[in-house]
């Protein structure tokens, strides 16, 4: 139901008034700086997860600019980092987490955007810049606010759920879903433990390898892109996911509950960057400063249920979509959750023993 009023508000915004104006604004300054281009110019190579910048959007920007968008698809932060590195000169766009991105700023693999050229620009949440990946804001235009979130289904469980460590209850036991994210499944034992999501002492990580080791026999499954199939073919009652991925879910079952752990959150901002290398340099900020519109920003939002870092999206948006507690996490919880980091060579090591230790 969620996902079809989220077409339906697409559909409004697209046909009412003064929204069509703005959207018509939007792909009239999309066209005249794509008229600037040569023809061979006018293509954009993206790179990132399934459907993270929608079909409906990107259709809508290549019929209004007149430039061709080529998109792939990832499944994780590290897979396009890898590909990134191997095979470079591919991608002209790509929309990934912070924590990533801090990797690639150090190896030398982003461009510095053209500020003149995003005309958007003031759009952007103050709050989600100048942060440690990018702290002159030289590199990056976040696009989404990430948070995973605890779900369950209240007509299977019997207690409620108020945190982390209530997933080892014996009842989950072959009943819980995870994303398949390292940083993040290994951050909820480290968070049940008092811990930081960075931890690097070799001492305190044998003890999230043991507790990880201990909620082994509760996972019946871990999935990056679909967790939520998992609730809703009745294969899991519980699970830890985004909340785009529980709304899918909540379409189809009415009684899951969406829960912020009381032992804190994980915080995420997924921004745009250009590769140093890219071979459509000047397409890529185009579409960058056609997302950063603040009417294209509420679309994409509402198709992709993840909150927007965009203050001038918030006028286009329903009170459904503003108030829905899977996607739009209250600020005050978002000020004291913690942001992933890189870890260093000895504990990154550490991390990857762990994570393949606890999936085998």
């Amino acid at each position: 139901m969620k996902r079809i009023l989220a077409l339906m508000l697409a559909l409004l915004l697209l046909m009412g008034g003064g929204a069509l104006a703005d959207m018509q604004s939007a792909g009239e300054e999309a066209r005249a700086q794509a008229d600037k281009l040569d023809e061979k110019e006018r293509v954009v190579n993206v790179f990132t997860w399934t459907y993270y910048i929608p079909d409906e959007v990107v259709a809508a920007f290549e019929d209004a600019s007149g430039i061709r968008v080529n998109y792939t698809p990832f499944s994780d932060n590290e897979s396009m980092l890898s590909r990134v590195q191997s095979t470079p000169g591919q991608f002209d766009l790509i929309a990934c987490s912070d924590y990533i991105i801090d990797i690639m700023r150090g190896s030398d693999l982003l461009a510095p955007l053209d500020r003149d050229a995003l005309t958007n620009w003031g759009n952007i949440d103050p709050g989600c810049q100048s942060q440690y990946y990018d702290p002159d804001n030289e590199y990056t235009v976040p696009y989404t606010v990430t948070v995973p979130l605890i779900v369950y289904d209240t007509a299977a469980v019997s207690e409620p759920i108020t945190g982390y460590a209530d997933l080892w209850r014996d009842e989950f036991k072959g009943n819980l879903v995870l994303i398949d994210d390292m940083r993040n499944v290994i951050g909820m034992a480290e968070k049940k433990l008092g811990l930081s999501l960075n931890e690097t002492d070799p001492s305190k990580l044998d003890q999230v390898r043991a507790e990880l080791n201990a909620l082994k026999d509760n996972v019946v499954v871990f999935n990056a892109d679909t967790p939520h199939n998992a609730l809703i073919g009745g294969d899991a009652v519980a699970g830890l996911m985004f909340g785009s991925q529980i709304v899918a879910a909540q379409e189809e079952i009415s009684t899951l509950e969406v829960v912020y752990p009381k032992e804190g959150l994980a915080f995420g901002i997924d921004c745009l960057v250009v590769p140093k290398d890219a071979p459509h340099m000047d397409a890529a900020q185009i579409l960058i400063n056609y997302l950063l519109d603040g009417e294209v920003s509420a679309w994409a939002s509402a198709l992709i249920n993840y909150g927007s870092c965009n203050t001038a999206a918030a006028a286009y948006m329903s009170e459904e979509f503003k108030a829905d507690k899977s996607v739009n996490v209250p600020s005050e919880l978002l000020a004291s959750a913690e942001m992933i980091r890189p870890l260093d060579g000895d504990a990154e090591r550490l991390y990857d023993e762990i994570w393949t230790e606890f999936k085998n």
